[in-house]
C-alpha cells in the first residue's frame, strides 16, 4: 500500500462539494465509502492511499450531477402547483421536505436534487395536479392568491400545461404559458397520510 498526499485530494472533494456532491454521491462516484470521502475532508490526515486518491481526483462534477436527477421536471411540477394555488409551505408540510429547499427548486437555484427528493414532488404533483388549495380561512386564500400571482408574473403554466413525455428531458421549456386553472376540487392537506396508515 503507497500513501500520497491527501491535501490535492481535500481540495479536489471540496471543489466537488461546492458543485453539489454529498459525501455518498463523491464515494459512489468514487468506489469507496461515504465515511471515507469525510474523513479524507474532515479528518485533515497527511496521507491516503494512492488507489483512493486516484479514484477520487478521476470523479468530476459532472460525474456527480449524472448519478442525481436534474431538477427541471421536478421544479416545473412544483412551479405548475404554485399556478395552482399552492405555496411552496403548503407543499412542504405534504411532502416533508424542507420549505426552503423547495423555494430553491421553484425558483430554478438547485443544481441537482435526491431522487428520494424528485419521487416525493412528483407523487404530490400525481395528487394535486388538478386541486386547487381550500380556501377555508382570510390566511388560505390570501396565500393562494399570492402564489397565482407569482405564477402569472413569471408565466409558470399550470399542470395541464406541462408535457408529461417531455418533462423529464434536460433543458424542457414548457410551451404554454400561465392560465388560470380552476382545478376540480380542493386538494387533501395530507394527500399521502392513507398511504402511510396502510404500511
Amino acid at each position: 500500500m503507497t500513501l500520497v498526499s491527501a491535501e490535492p485530494v481535500r481540495q479536489h472533494v471540496l471543489k466537488l462539494r461546492a458543485a453539489g456532491g454529498t459525501y455518498a454521491s463523491i464515494g459512489r462516484a468514487a468506489g469507496t465509502g461515504a465515511m471515507t470521502v469525510h474523513r479524507i475532508v474532515n479528518a485533515r490526515r497527511p496521507t491516503v492511499q494512492d488507489q483512493v486518491a486516484a479514484r477520487l481526483l478521476a470523479v468530476t462534477g459532472a460525474g456527480i450531477r449524472s448519478l442525481r436527477p436534474s431538477p427541471g421536471g421536478t421544479m416545473w411540477r412544483l412551479r405548475a402547483l404554485v399556478a395552482m394555488g399552492h405555496t411552496c409551505s403548503r407543499m412542504a408540510a405534504a411532502t416533508g421536505i424542507p420549505p426552503a429547499t423547495l423555494r430553491r427548486i421553484v425558483r430554478g437555484e438547485a443544481l441537482t436534487i435526491s431522487p428520494q427528493l424528485r419521487q416525493a414532488a412528483t407523487a404530490l404533483f400525481d395528487a394535486w395536479w388538478d386541486k386547487t388549495p381550500p380556501g377555508r380561512t382570510r390566511q388560505e386564500k390570501r396565500a393562494a392568491d399570492n402564489a397565482l400571482q407569482r405564477a402569472a408574473l413569471n408565466n409558470w403554466p399550470p399542470p395541464a400545461g406541462l408535457d408529461e413525455d417531455e418533462l423529464d428531458r434536460p433543458g424542457y421549456q414548457p410551451q404554454c404559458g400561465w392560465r388560470y386553472a380552476r382545478g376540480t376540487g380542493a386538494a387533501d392537506d395530507y394527500p399521502f397520510a392513507e398511504r402511510k396508515a396502510a404500511s
